[in-house]
């Protein structure tokens, strides 16, 4: 990430920005790998239900409790930091799946990845005093693990300055600005706000298209493992994590509630 200062500005202007090569190719050709092998495992397919390990016929849940390598990018130097300007030094991860898109599906809705914040938005003129004046609560770092050179294989589109317009995609049919297509090479990242509205366009090459997402939230979100009250993170997470991840894993230090 050769300009941390400028990505957290576009961040924060547009709801998304664009993290180019965070991820060495042959890195994310083995967490691609390692995701087709997860799915192809008939033990994903049989789980019990409340293990919750394959939702939706495209989303691969927990991928940090499979395997190290999903684990330690959680903690990824460049992109960590990043997160952790926009959230403060006390967020932690809240979710961490892969997309697994076949052709000929994809998730084409539009959508915001969290309640909506900030509703009274729709009734203010939008100014760059009130861009900056707008905090982030919770985001996205998605990972392409496949090539998506063009509109064909069904890249992930996004509304820039959607998290101001204080609506979700379900309230309207009309979107508050064109799409803007976000093409990658394999080990490209990009930052969404879970505010901003984004969806994944139909998958209509002839190959399967895969993707990293980890959210990350402010401290007081609380992290989505289901079945949450009752989710315990296995001990093999944890074992020899550093001070960092041990708290973007969940492990906090006492604070005003407890």
């Amino acid at each position: 990430m050769s300009d941390p200062e400028g990505a957290l500005s576009t961040f924060q202007r547009l709801g998304f920005a664009v993290l180019p090569s965070l991820v060495p190719r042959a890195e994310a050709g083995n967490l691609r790998d390692l995701v087709e092998r997860r799915y192809q495992d008939p033990a994903t397919h049989s789980a019990e239900p409340e293990e919750d390990f394959f939702r939706g016929e495209v989303s691969l849940m927990r991928m940090f409790e499979y395997d190290r390598a999903f684990r330690d990018v959680i903690d990824y130097t460049p992109v960590a930091d990043l997160v952790e300007a926009i959230l403060g030094p006390d967020c932690h991860m809240i979710s961490q799946n892969a997309l697994r898109i076949p052709p000929g599906r994809g998730i084409t809705k539009w959508h915001i990845d969290d309640e909506l914040f900030f509703p009274f938005l729709d009734t203010l003129t939008s100014t760059a005093g009130a861009d900056s004046a707008i905090p982030c609560y919770s985001l996205n770092v998605m990972i392409a693990l496949s090539e998506i050179e063009d509109e064909h294989p069904g890249p992930t589109q996004v509304i820039a300055r959607s998290h101001l317009s204080g609506r979700r995609p379900a309230y309207t049919p009309d979107l508050p600005g064109k799409p803007v297509s976000l093409l990658a090479q394999a080990g490209d990242a990009y930052l969404v706000n879970s505010q901003t509205w984004h969806r994944g366009a139909p998958n209509r090459s002839g190959r399967t298209r895969y993707l990293l997402t980890t959210a990350y939230g402010r401290r007081f979100v609380s992290q989505r493992f289901y079945p949450f009250v009752n989710y315990r993170m296995p001990g093999d997470v944890l074992a020899g994590a550093s001070g960092r991840l041990t708290r973007l894993l969940g492990l906090h230090e006492k604070g005003p509630y407890g």
